[in-house]
């Protein structure tokens, strides 16, 4: 249902890959670490950067994430500092 409505409110069936990039820099993630949490093969990064597009799933998986990331809490602020135990 959600794949739906992202979908359908931004119409075509890719993401381009520079927005793909982009929210991945926003949640702090690399593009390796993304693709090994989807348990996938990270060579397929070379293939959505060579098209210049990432399938849609991808968006709405990102989409929901950043919805995710924006709802919790700031805990910077309880990051161990240097030095602590």
């Amino acid at each position: 249902m959600i794949y739906t409505c992202v979908a359908s409110r931004q119409g075509g069936s890719t993401m381009d890959y520079d927005k793909f990039t982009a929210q991945l820099k926003e949640l702090g993630i690399k593009k390796t670490e993304f693709m090994r949490y989807m348990d996938m093969n990270t060579g397929t990064i070379s293939l959505w950067s060579n098209k210049g597009q990432v399938p849609r799933w991808v968006e709405a998986h990102l989409d929901l994430m950043l919805k995710a990331k924006a709802m919790l809490p700031d805990l910077s602020q309880y990051k161990a500092k240097a030095g602590d135990e």
